[in-house]
């Protein structure tokens, strides 16, 4: 009698053991799965959504922008919501770099060439956030016109302001530094386009 309870004793024990081992070799082959599929699902996020950006290219940012927030990286594209044309930026390619992000509850757009030089950086703004010089421009030989929209530019040379006007059919549009000096100016006045060129007299209105 106390051999067949050893045995059955010892029977129930190495069944026990493998069950065990079994739950155990189960658990771990999830979880391994799991963790594989969320770094994959983590790269692909990476990949989509940012660029490598070079060390003094980000360090020079920061030290520029300490408070951006919501800073997304990506390679210079031709698109941009500026004419590179019209303030006269150096020529940048894919090999460069433009960050977007959010500062003083304006959204910023800044660009870098490949060696981490910081080429410029534009910002829609309000008319009411026009320097007194600027204004003065504006009421003095643009009386009759409305603003319609202004973009703050700067670079290492100035601080400028793109400028769009309108009464009614006439448009003007208006490169002004923030001493209130003309730059560059476009105008459809009365159907008849003038080039880009700085002007010192008035425009009729």
């Amino acid at each position: 009698m106390k051999l067949r309870t050893l045995v059955l004793a010892a029977f129930t024990l190495a069944a026990l053991g493998a069950c065990d081992n079994s739950g155990t070799g189960s658990n771990s082959t999830d979880s391994a799965s799991t963790t594989t599929e969320n770094t994959t699902s983590a790269s692909n996020t990476t990949t989509k959504t940012s660029v490598e950006v070079p060390t003094p290219t980000r360090t020079s940012f920061e030290a520029r922008y300490p408070t951006a927030s919501n800073v997304t990286w990506a390679h210079y594209e031709a698109d941009v919501p500026i004419d590179w044309q019209w303030i006269g930026w150096p020529t940048l390619d894919e090999s460069d770099y433009v960050a977007t992000f959010g500062m003083d509850n304006s959204n910023y757009w800044v660009w870098y060439d490949d060696q981490g030089n910081w080429v410029g950086t534009f910002t829609e703004v309000s008319s009411s956030g026009l320097p007194s010089a600027i204004n003065n421009v504006i009421q003095s030989q643009y009386a009759n016109y409305t603003v319609t929209s202004v973009k703050k530019e700067n670079d290492k040379n100035r601080t400028a302001y793109e400028i769009k006007l309108e009464n009614g059919d006439n448009k003007v549009k208006l490169l002004v530094d923030e001493n209130g000096k003309i730059l560059k100016k476009k105008a459809d006045i009365n159907g008849e386009k003038t080039k880009e060129k700085p002007v010192k007299d008035s425009i009729p209105k």
